[in-house]
């Protein structure tokens, strides 16, 4: 015989035909072989019965049809969240029912038929006579003359109305009348926001018309704060609203508690106002249904509803029908009534009318099909046989389920594989396999697919039959013909919060063995199939899904932690706190997938992950400075911004951690051995740190990038800085005209905030203060510079530059500023770079001043004239008219001495000024800004001081000697000589038009002075 191997015995057409998830799709038949005994908790029962009692679906059927109604009334509500199986006990309850059974009238109101229209007329049907013709005459509209853009407009009417008429006390007051709510639905612009796609009114007047979707969530359609217009602001302009609409939108918008009494109002009115859209009137419904029970005295009518809460616009009316009493004073009006409805306890409890609810509970129980899973009525067994009756109709099929109805075939019976096949995988009670789940893959996967609330799960049987059945069946059937069943995401994957899992260990083996592409599949098989590695699983299934044989190894594990209470005992391992044991725990569960990691944890292990990180790299590969700790902090940022955890609770938007630590079983044990590690257990942490450092090191490069990044150092910046630095230095005089490497290095590391240049006293203020403020800021660029090209002992200065790496930067710096390139600085950087270019404002007013110094000296030394000539001119002038009273000066000591210190000056420094300014004109740009930076032109302040005060004595002596008598007379020969010779020399300058300086004068003269 054949193994089963990748067997599929079912086909997707009968999976879809018999595994619905509505309970009114499938039919009778299917409905019945399919239905599994259910645990029903009744609440509030009368008689002999219990207060809270578990009964099954038969109880209550018997109980339905047989209590005795108060008064004519029997309500046998069915309460359970979505999803729970109210649904479906009202529709076993109608499969059971014999509709052929004299004095019996049912009435079935499905939830996918839902329409206004629909509801009304299953009501009424087979009544006859005014009243019910008139109700039906007006439905009949809905079918035929009114549109969805109709509909949406009735009931803005309607609303409108309704809250015209309303009354209200206290602050919703003004929320009614003509001036309140009401304009919101009158107002064209309110009007249409509020009828756009998918709005509530929208969706209201498409219920109305043709009711539920198939495919739309039980969900009552009611008003929301949601709803409320306030969000118009988004689509149109508010003030093309009328004024009375603008008044009551700011009202509202500013008052969230005036918001919810709006909400309530209109949830209030809104089935007065589907009731007047749809032509009727309020309790036209009411009065007709009572009058079809009036119709039928002495028959009963058991009433169905499968959702009451869908049942829109004429609810209330219907509500009020049914449990309006029958017999009054012994006196029979109306028929007897037994109404079951579905209906979810929040709607029941929050939304139903309290005078219904007090009604209802009064004539019987209250029917609660919420299974809790940890409750009396959670059974494994009935569990078991749920999913085995689903899984043999997918087998059988459709069409075999009802032709061989009331009897059941099982699939199983002639299946080859069948004695093989229920060994591995099991059986239900009815004997169904359970292909190809086991009873702990059921278990599990009800577990995992149950309704959550803190830590309480209800049994979610339609969730359970469209995931665990219909999907695996379906979805899953290739993945099992060709051996890849299960996937690792089955059902959500493994982890659940609230469920056992794998050992930390068992999961980080077979992570190891298996890698990423097989690990996931072989952690589903042992978490389900396996019961969470507590059951072995059978080699048959491991064969069927062609699975290899699951080493023994995987599960050799030693505990690695323990409790707190286990006490010491001599020799033994101590202890852990229970404090480190919470961590523990977290970090397991957070690797299986059940729970996010908690903040306190996920933040100490991004500590020591980002410590260790930091610790890995060194910063010799590409020599800089060691960053400090703010860098760092810029760099790898001490939160899920510098190392992510996956599954943990984090932030960060956009940011692009440089690290992510991925959530699985390896990198759990890794981190429970640093958390060891830290709390000083050593010994327990295993190869947390291998793990660590494996982690860590690929990231490496990356925070030495981000680390350059943040101080600006690459290549890149590290050269714009290099050029910005070498202008400035060049603007400052300190780049020779011609440099070399060293001539490079050392004007691109100048920083002398203390030197005082020579020339200071030959300089405008404005450039002296460019210059300095210049000098200073440079210092810490020069630093930060250095910290891109160095190494330094801590976080003191640079000692050792790399000079491999500054060198080709300087040279490709000092290009960019010869060529003008423009330059994309750092930030650090941009600050010094806009002083240096102060300096460079300051150029041109310098430039204008030392030609207005050399133009003063060359009023008193023209060209050809040697300047120690003229000193000499002066000292013998001073001598011959000192003795004359002809020497204009308080002190004639004092004079002589200055004369004398004059001649000892550097005339040099006027041809150099001279020089330069010549050039100054036949260059720009960075090179005419060095020329004007350097240091030239000392002591020439001096000359021009000394040549015009001379000349204001000389003046000065001459003028008296005149006003005295006749020069050639008068004045003493030799003084006569001196002084005529000087101005002749003046005279013959200024008036017999001789040519302004030049550099071939300047030349010519600086050899004059040189040997005058």
């Amino acid at each position: 015989m054949s193994s089963q191997v990748n067997f599929v015995c079912w086909t997707t057409a009968d999976v879809t035909a018999t595994i619905p998830t509505e309970a009114a799709t499938p039919s009778p038949e299917v409905l019945l072989a399919t239905h599994a005994p259910l645990r029903i908790t009744r609440r509030g029962a009368k008689g002999r019965h219990a207060e809270t009692e578990i009964v099954d679906e038969q109880k209550v059927l018997d109980e339905f049809l047989t209590s005795e109604p108060t008064n004519g009334v029997l309500v046998a509500p069915v309460l359970g969240e979505s999803g729970t199986g109210k649904s479906h006990l009202i529709r076993w309850v109608e499969a059971k029912l014999d509709p052929s059974l004299p004095g019996r009238h049912i009435i079935y109101l499905r939830k996918t038929d839902t329409s206004l229209k629909n509801v009304v007329e299953q009501l009424l049907v087979g009544q006859e006579g005014p009243k019910f013709d008139e109700i039906r005459t007006k439905l009949d509209l809905l079918g035929s003359g009114v549109t969805q853009e109709t509909m949406e407009g009735r009931i803005l009417d309607a609303l409108a109305e309704a809250l015209e008429q309303h009354d209200a006390s206290g602050p919703a007051k003004a929320l009614v009348g003509a001036n309140g709510l009401a304009v919101f639905f009158h107002d064209p612009l309110f009007r249409n926001h509020l009828r756009r796609t998918g709005s509530f009114v929208h969706r209201r007047a498409r219920h109305a018309l043709r009711g539920r979707d198939p495919d739309e969530p039980d969900i009552p359609l009611e008003f929301t704060a949601d709803q409320l217009p306030l969000d118009i602001v988004d689509f149109a302009s508010i003030e093309d609203a009328a004024a009375a609409t603008q008044k009551v939108f700011r009202r509202l918008t500013s008052n969230p508690q005036l918001q919810a009494d709006a909400v309530a109002m209109i949830n209030e009115l809104l089935h007065v106002a589907v009731t007047r859209a749809v032509g009727l009137s309020v309790g036209d419904v009411a009065q007709a249904f009572l009058q079809m029970r009036a119709n039928l005295i002495g028959d009963e009518i058991v009433l169905l509803i499968e959702d009451v809460a869908l049942i829109q616009g004429v609810r209330r009316d219907l509500l009020d029908a049914i449990v309006e009493p029958g017999v009054d004073k012994g006196v029979t009006k109306y028929a007897t009534i037994r109404t079951m409805m579905a209906i979810t306890s929040g709607y029941y409890n929050e939304t139903l009318p309290e005078t219904f609810r007090y009604r209802a509970e009064a004539t019987g129980p209250r029917y609660v099909v919420d299974v809790d899973l940890a409750s009396d009525a959670a059974d494994d067994g009935l569990f078991v046989d749920f999913v085995g009756r689903y899984l043999n109709a997918a087998r059988v099929g459709k069409q075999k389920l009802e032709q061989a109805a009331p009897q059941v075939p099982n699939a199983c019976t002639s299946c080859e594989f069948r004695p093989s096949c229920h060994e591995n995988f099991g059986e239900s009670s009815d004997g169904y396999g359970l292909y190809p789940y086991n009873q702990p893959a059921i278990l599990r996967a009800i577990k995992s697919l149950a309704d959550r609330a803190g830590d309480s799960r209800t049994f979610n049987p339609r969730r359970v039959l469209a995931r665990a059945v219909r999907d695996t069946l379906g979805d899953d059937q290739s993945l099992i013909g060709s051996g890849q069943f299960p996937p690792a995401n089955f059902l959500s994957g493994p982890g659940t919060p609230g469920l056992s899992t794998l050992s930390l260990g068992v999961r980080a083996r077979i992570e190891e063995h298996y890698g990423d592409a097989g690990s996931g599949r072989l952690q589903t098989l042992l978490t389900f199939w396996g019961d969470s590695g507590q059951t072995p699983i059978r080699p048959g299934v491991l064969t069927a899904f062609s699975h290899d044989p699951i080493p023994e190894s995987i599960f050799d594990e030693a505990p690695f932690r323990d409790t707190p209470d286990t006490p010491d005992q001599p020799g033994a391992t101590p202890t852990l706190p229970k404090a480190l044991i919470a961590k523990l725990d977290a970090i397991d569960k957070w690797s299986a997938g059940t729970a996010t990691l908690a903040p306190a944890v996920a933040s100490e292990l991004r500590g020591t992950v980002r410590e260790a990180l930091l610790a890995r790299v060194n910063w010799f590969d590409l020599v800089i400075k060691e960053p400090d700790t703010e860098t760092l902090k810029k760099a790898v940022p001490a939160n899920a911004a510098g190392i992510s955890i996956e599954g943990a609770t984090e932030n960060i938007q956009n940011a692009k951690p440089v690290l992510v630590v991925d959530r699985s079983a390896r990198m759990g044990q890794m981190f429970s051995g640093l958390m060891l590690l830290n709390a000083g257990f050593p010994e327990r942490a295993g190869e947390a740190l291998p793990r660590l450092d494996a982690l860590v090191a690929p990231a490496v490069e990356q925070v030495r990038q981000r680390v350059i990044a943040v101080l600006e150092i690459d290549d890149n910046s590290l050269t714009d800085a290099a050029a910005s630095l070498l202008s400035g230095a060049a603007r400052c005089g300190m780049v020779p005209e011609a440099p070399n490497d060293v001539d490079l290095l050392n004007a691109l590391l100048w920083a002398e905030p203390s030197l005082v240049r020579a020339d200071a006293t030959v300089r405008r203020e404005d450039w002296i203060a460019a210059y300095q403020n210049y000098v200073n800021a440079r210092v810490a660029v020069v630093d930060r510079f250095l910290a891109g090209v160095g190494a330094a002992q801590g976080t003191g200065r640079v000692h050792a530059l790399d000079v491999n790496r500054l060198l080709p930067i300087a040279r490709a710096a000092w290009k960019k500023v010869k060529i003008g390139e423009t330059l994309v600085l750092p930030d650090w950087c941009k600050s010094t770079d806009l002083q240096a270019s102060a300096l460079g404002r300051a150029a041109g007013p310098q430039v204008l001043h030392w030609t207005d110094l050399v133009a003063r000296v060359r009023e008193h030394v023209p060209h050809g004239t040697s300047y120690v000539e003229t000193v000499d001119a002066i000292i013998e002038a001073t001598k011959a008219g000192g003795d004359l009273g002809l020497v204009k000066v308080q002190n004639l000591p004092e004079l002589a001495t200055m004369n004398e210190s004059a001649r000892l000056l550097d005339a040099g420094s006027i041809a150099a000024v001279e020089k330069v300014l010549a050039a100054i004109g036949k260059v720009e740009g960075e090179t005419r800004l060095a020329l004007i930076g350097g240091e030239i032109g000392v002591g020439l302040d001096r000359i021009v001081a000394f040549l015009e005060a001379s000349a204001a004595w000389v003046a000065a002596g001459l003028a008296q000697a005149e006003a005295e008598g006749d020069d050639a007379t008068d004045l003493d020969l030799s003084l006569s000589e001196t002084v005529t010779t000087w101005f002749e020399i003046l005279d013959e300058f200024d008036h017999d038009g001789e040519r302004p300086p030049t550099p071939e004068d300047s030349n010519q003269d600086q050899e004059t002075n040189d040997h005058g």
